[in-house]
């Protein structure tokens, strides 16, 4: 039986990487900023939010494989696939397409397949 912890810390940690993303989505529209694409970066709160936010999950991270194997934990992983397109309609006014949602839905069955004992 997965702790709570590691459990919760599986499940976040794709999650935080995911709004990262979405942040680096956002920061790169300061790309063709009038003072050059690296000063629009630097100066995009958007951008340095999203390094917190990795550095943080990293750190996370190394406490969820502290307790269970790399492989297995890496799998989760993969609900960055559900949770960017999600994202990206809630913050980004994206759209999900059909084959997205049949790839999210498989997506889904192989981590549960991929989490069962054998």
């Amino acid at each position: 039986m997965m702790k709570t912890s590691t459990l919760m810390g599986v499940i976040a940690v794709p999650l935080v990487i995911s709004i990262g993303q979405i942040l680096f989505k956002r920061s790169s529209e300061t790309l063709s900023g009038p003072d050059g694409p690296i000063w629009g970066l630097i100066t995009s709160p958007h951008f340095w939010i999203a390094l917190v936010m990795y550095g943080l999950a990293t750190v996370a991270w190394v406490f969820v494989i502290r307790d269970m194997p790399i492989g297995r934990a890496y799998m989760f992983m993969a609900l960055s696939y559900l949770y960017i397109p999600l994202l990206s309609l809630l913050f980004l006014s994206e759209s999900i397409t059909t084959p997205q949602i049949i790839g999210a839905l498989i997506i889904c069955v192989g981590i549960v397949v991929s989490g069962m004992k054998a």
